[in-house]
């Protein structure tokens, strides 16, 4: 068996699954795109984060429902501009999309637990500080 990397997915349907590439996932060949209705604009590939509108990084899903064979219907947001679209995508582009929010949310608990940690040492100091000065009384209790 050739070398192959697993990768486990969280699908929007809260299943999960794992995926076993048997090359490098970069050398896999391009997804198949569905059918575009007349008048609607698809974002390519990778790029159901990005706002048709403003170029923002930030949309997020408001409601997501799988469809039959490899499709899921996907309605979106963009927090920044306020678009609101919608439309069928393929499920390796659904999947990227969600690959992209778990990366994001990962970043944003990040910043939480380091602004978390920094307020921490601050309140740790100052009561400290507080005990040093014998600013500490019995009634503070």
């Amino acid at each position: 068996m050739s070398e192959y990397v697993t990768k486990k997915i969280a699908l929007p349907g809260g299943r999960v699954i794992d995926i076993v590439y048997f090359a490098d996932p970069g050398d896999l060949p391009e997804p198949e795109r569905l059918p575009v209705a007349p008048g609607e604009v698809r974002p390519s590939r990778d790029v159901l984060h990005v706002c048709s509108q403003c170029g923002s990084d930030l949309v997020y899903p408001v409601a997501w429902e799988e469809r039959s064979g490899e499709k899921w219907h996907v309605v979106r947001r963009c927090p920044e501009c306020e678009w609101r679209g919608e439309g069928e995508f393929h499920q390796v582009d659904v999947e990227i999309f969600d690959d992209i929010l778990n990366e994001g949310t990962d970043d944003l608990l990040g910043s939480l637990r380091g602004l978390a940690r920094t307020n921490m040492q601050e309140d740790v100091e100052a009561l400290i500080a507080a005990i040093n000065d014998d600013r500490i009384l019995p009634e503070d209790f």
